[in-house]
């Protein structure tokens, strides 16, 4: 019994998922190894506002470009030059944050809250959840949800959920109302002006897609917080969840007392989130106004929260070293993207889908569209930079067999909000698990079933779409 034993041990050490920063070395060496069996190609392309777009039908072969044992291994630091400016935000806002947790308004905040809504904590999920996605479909939150989960991991653990909840409260939130732009400029906006569109047209099919996504994505993290709150052991997580307790759970005997100097703190910060907000939706900022917006309010946490000098620098580094698992994690996935870029078979494999495409009944063509969208955006995590290669090459082609341009913009936008919500080549993700010290793989195994359920009804309605001439 005890030798079956020690070989069922052995059999499982032997299935031991790789660590997140392995897996995303392994895709750049199969990138890598594609770049020698996919010939190389590219489109010609022009400036149009400032971006650089695709101009349809230029494909030709170019010389190859194979990328070899230095290429991979120039990969990393290539990625961070690429990335420098969100890994150096995700730097300075774990700065922030540290200064903010070390006055312990957060904490005292979240276990006032949770004394008051003892019975009512259910309600957080879905709240969050919408307004995370509101967040996602009008401006395409993405990297601004990273200081969130410093917050919400130990809230969802303190109401007897697991640090996956967490995580799934603000990424699917988010994620989901990105898959569900409505007025995003950053996706559809992009998107509907290559493919000659108005900008903010077909909003009333689109807020009917909204509320029917996140209404799937709220009851399924719902669903699995009950179960888990109810039994911890059905966690995903629950082994991870006990080695990282010290990290996310809150003790409530440990907590500071909500005073009016830890009000103070957390009116500081929400006014900064406000200020974000309004920034970003009207006056165009991006991640350097929105770092600088974290940079001020942690220097003026640390001020209201009654910390000396000393103590706000030491916290601002024990902060940005929290998150530089996260800073790597993004910096790495970016470098798959930029081998496949230097390999010249991006343009490749999308010329070879568009020509496969050619002539295919609309409903056929629509749904694979979306496969080749969700394919293609492995490759290119970023909306826009997908947008720009994709929409150019498919809209002529849809125009063919009787396929809107709408419809394009939307397996375009269906296809890149589903893949990233689970592909190791985005660095939003990536960067959350490092943040949650949870694996990819758990990840994958928790959000699969709910990526199939969004997967089916995102191509329902692109169907639909079809004919109700949307």
């Amino acid at each position: 019994m005890s030798n079956s034993k020690a070989k069922e041990k052995e059999k499982k050490k032997g299935f031991k998922i790789p660590h997140t920063f392995t897996i995303i070395f392994s895709l750049i060496v199969l990138m890598a190894g594609l770049t020698w069996i996919v010939p190389s190609g590219e489109f010609a392309r022009e400036d149009v506002d400032g971006r650089s777009v695709v101009v349809p039908g230029t494909y030709q072969e170019v010389d190859s470009n194979p990328q070899g044992v230095t290429d991979i291994f120039t990969a990393p630091i290539n990625g961070f030059i690429d990335a420098a400016e969100v890994v150096g935000f995700v730097l300075l806002v774990g700065g922030a944050f540290g200064i903010v947790n070390k006055t312990g308004a957060i904490e005292a905040g979240i276990g006032h809250a949770v004394s008051k809504m003892r019975g009512l904590e259910f309600l957080i999920i879905p709240v969050s959840m919408i307004l995370f996605a509101l967040g996602g479909s009008t401006f395409g939150m993405c990297e601004e949800t990273l200081p969130f989960y410093m917050i919400f991991i130990p809230l969802m653990t303190s109401l007897g959920y697991d640090s996956l909840t967490g995580i799934a409260v603000v990424f699917m939130g988010a994620a989901t109302g990105v898959a569900a732009s409505t007025i995003n400029p950053f996706s559809v906006g992009i998107a509907q002006a290559l493919a000659d569109i108005a900008p903010g047209s077909g909003v009333q099919y689109r807020a009917i897609m909204f509320v029917i996504l996140m209404a799937i994505s709220i009851g399924f993290v719902m669903i699995y917080a009950h179960r888990v709150k109810k039994d911890p052991k059905k966690s995903i997580v629950y082994d991870l969840d006990k080695k990282n307790k010290s990290h996310f759970v809150m003790d409530d005997s440990g907590i500071k007392k909500f005073t009016g100097k830890e009000m103070a703190v957390l009116v500081v910060f929400i006014v900064g989130m406000i200020t974000m907000v309004w920034g970003v939706l009207s006056q165009g900022w991006y991640i350097p106004e929105i770092a600088m917006i974290f940079c001020i309010i942690g220097l003026l946490s640390g001020i209201v929260g009654g910390l000396g000098q000393t103590q706000i620098v030491s916290s601002f580094i024990g902060g940005a070293g929290d998150m530089i698992s996260a800073a790597l994690a993004i910096a790495l996935a970016r470098g798959i993207v930029i081998v496949a870029q230097n390999g010249f078979i991006i343009d490749t494999i999308l010329n070879s889908a568009a020509e496969f495409l050619k002539g295919l009944p609309k409903a056929v063509f629509i749904n694979l569209t979306l496969l080749l969208e969700n394919a293609l955006a492995f490759l290119i995590p970023s909306s826009s930079g997908l947008a720009s290669l994709t929409v150019p090459v498919l809209t002529p082609l849809g125009e063919l067999v009787g396929v809107s341009g709408q419809e394009i913009v939307t397996s375009f936008q269906f296809g890149t909000g589903l893949t990233n919500m689970i592909t190791p080549t985005s660095g939003v993700l990536m960067g959350a698990l490092a943040v949650a010290r949870i694996p990819w793989d758990k990840w994958f195994r928790f959000v699969l079933p709910l990526l199939a359920i969004l997967l089916v009804t995102c191509m329902a309605f692109l169907t639909v779409g079809l004919y109700i001439g949307f």
